[in-house]
């Protein structure tokens, strides 16, 4: 049979085309596509890393009442606790704000005065939905116990327009803080991109993440995400008339 094989195909056969030809094939096998190569850099991306992590199976509470007397607070059902503490004051708060549908109003008023406006003493009324998104957040995280950092809360409008004439900050003309409805926090043993992404998960509002300080604001307005590069705000304000970074600035909150 190999004798009477065309010469183009013998040439094949010498013992030196066969070795270069068995060298090919090997390569062919153990090399991975190009396709297979991306998919296993996919796998290394620190973004998808961090999205693989499992949460736990928890939805927000449903709407949450105010009981007309404190004598009808309810006896029995699930206890939504939250423990706080403010780095900058030395304060901390451990609170018992709702169960089951019913928000505890005493609880709330503690919650009021605790993230008041440190500038100027000033409180205001939270909408408890804000509070419902902080447990429900630790609760996918497993970290129900965790005291949450808190960085900023209610805000004046007097206190937020000097923070947006100090250009230190990224506050928002129209801030959810002002509104009491939002906050800036940290957990403890946490990242911050884990922490966005159980915010991100509940669909419930305003997600900002900010990679520099390592924080992340919440709160309970329209639903939008945002990233805050301090870089692109130096540069923003360097150029006149530019409108490169009009969507950060429709995003802050």
């Amino acid at each position: 049979m190999f004798l009477s094989l065309p010469a183009s195909l013998r040439s094949l056969f010498r013992p030196c085309n066969l070795a270069a030809l068995t060298a090919v094939c090997l390569l062919g096998a153990s090399a991975p596509s190009a396709g297979a190569a991306r998919r296993q850099q996919s796998r290394k991306h620190p973004r998808l890393h961090t999205l693989a992590h499992a949460f736990v199976n928890v939805a927000m509470p449903g709407v949450g009442l105010l009981p007309d007397d404190e004598d009808e607070l309810p006896a029995d059902g699930e206890k939504y606790e939250l423990k706080l503490v403010r780095a900058y004051t030395g304060e901390a708060l451990s609170v018992v704000y709702r169960i089951g549908d019913t928000y505890i109003p005493d609880a709330l008023d503690k919650l009021n005065q605790f993230l008041r406006d440190n500038h100027n003493e000033e409180v205001s009324e939270y909408d408890p939905r804000t509070f419902d998104v902080l447990h429900t957040m630790l609760a996918k995280l497993g970290k129900t116990n965790a005291s949450v950092n808190i960085l900023s809360a209610y805000r004046t409008q007097e206190t937020n327009d000097m923070l947006r004439e100090s250009g230190t900050t990224n506050a928002a003309l129209h801030s959810q803080h002002i509104e009491a409805k939002a906050l800036d926090i940290r957990v403890p043993g946490v990242s911050a991109p884990l922490l966005r992404d159980a915010a991100l998960s509940l669909d419930a509002g305003g997600v900002g993440y900010y990679p520099k300080s390592q924080f992340i604001h919440v709160d309970v307005g329209p639903v939008r995400q945002w990233t805050y590069s301090p870089h692109a705000r130096a540069a923003k304000h360097s150029r006149r008339g530019g409108h490169a970074h009009r969507s950060l600035r429709s995003k802050r909150s």
